[in-house]
């Protein structure tokens, strides 16, 4: 998302594998965007030393909603071509997304996913070539249900991948995928490899949730793909590789349950 060059290019395989026939359900994040708004506004942003997560006030949380409802849109107009629609929603909308707040409030207005309502999602997946795209906003539960979240991008497509019985989960990401103790990729994991190699200290930091999203994404009989978002063609190499005759092209750890 920091290079325009790059978004295009995944924006142009979003195109092509919808005119393909591929449902495709697209959830963003926008880190960056958040951080640079901030900046702009002279308003403190400051990251969990435990977690890695931005503890989120609801001045962050709003200011947040704003870069990533911008990101929505952006990537909603360079989808939108040849027939194909980009639909720009937030975890908001239609309560898509309800949260209770992560370790008990601890780090603010970060939630954690409670429940996923697919109907605006699916009503988008069932119109031929329209793609759903959702910034990962979401809304407390009863009495807390004005209550706006931030919530983790990966959390929230591992939950909605989940509940919409994904057939194939892509998390793209800033490293190749999952590295051995060696640093060299690892092609393919199962939960059972992924707990041997936390146990050894092999997946540790941010990987470690990550990991979590997409096993949980990958469902039964589903498949996930933790790849670097940073290779051209990312998005295409992987189709390519899991449902075409590419032999390692696309890169990436596939995570299967």
């Amino acid at each position: 998302m920091t290079k325009p060059e790059l978004s295009q290019l995944f924006c142009q395989d979003v195109v092509e594998l919808s005119k393909e026939g591929f449902k495709i359900c697209l959830i963003h994040g926008g880190g960056p965007m958040i951080t640079s708004l901030l900046t702009s506004l002279s308003i403190p942003t400051t990251f969990d030393p435990l977690t890695g997560v931005r503890i989120s006030s609801p001045e962050v949380v709003s200011i947040a909603e704003m870069a990533l409802n911008s990101v929505g849109k952006t990537l909603s107009s360079s989808v939108s071509h040849s027939g194909v629609r980009g639909v720009s929603l937030s975890g908001r909308d239609g309560r898509m997304l309800k949260c209770v707040p992560k370790e008990n409030g601890r780090l603010g207005n970060v939630g954690t996913v409670t429940t996923v309502d697919p109907t605006l999602i699916n009503s988008i997946l069932n119109t031929p070539k329209c793609v759903p795209i959702i910034a990962p906003i979401g809304q407390g539960e009863g009495e807390d249900g004005d209550t706006v979240y931030n919530v983790n991008a990966d959390e929230a497509a591992g939950e909605v991948a989940r509940v919409l019985g994904c057939e194939l989960t892509v998390f793209l990401t800033d490293v190749e995928g999952v590295l051995d103790g060696d640093m060299k990729l690892i092609p393919s994991l199962d939960g059972r490899g992924i707990e041997r190699l936390r146990e050894e200290g092999v997946i540790k930091g941010g990987m470690i949730p990550k990991v979590k999203n997409a096993l949980s994404a990958a469902g039964e009989g589903g498949k996930s793909v933790i790849a670097d978002g940073r290779v051209e063609g990312a998005l295409g190499n992987i189709i390519r590789r899991i449902y075409g005759d590419g032999e390692d092209g696309g890169g990436g750890t596939v995570i299967t349950k």
